[in-house]
């Protein structure tokens, strides 16, 4: 199997980063395999926003009739 030789090769091994995601991989019909990845645990350390995005017209509403911009605005 292609993924033990790369395996015996070292040109794959175990992730010890704490950001590491769980990924197995399976054998398709056609004999080719499938990586099927575990996100979860990923979306479980990311930091929630506290808040919402603003929108692009919104920030170009409060801008508008502005003379001088300082590079917070920019």
């Amino acid at each position: 199997m292609e993924v033990e030789e790369h395996i015996n090769r070292e040109c794959i091994r175990e992730s010890m980063s704490p950001c590491s995601i769980p990924a197995l991989l399976f054998p398709k019909k056609d004999g080719t395999m499938i990586i099927c990845v575990d996100s979860l645990v990923i979306k479980n350390i990311t930091i929630k926003y506290r808040y919402p995005i603003p929108r692009l017209d919104e920030m170009l509403d409060e801008l508008y009739g502005a003379n001088v911009f300082s590079t917070i605005d920019l």
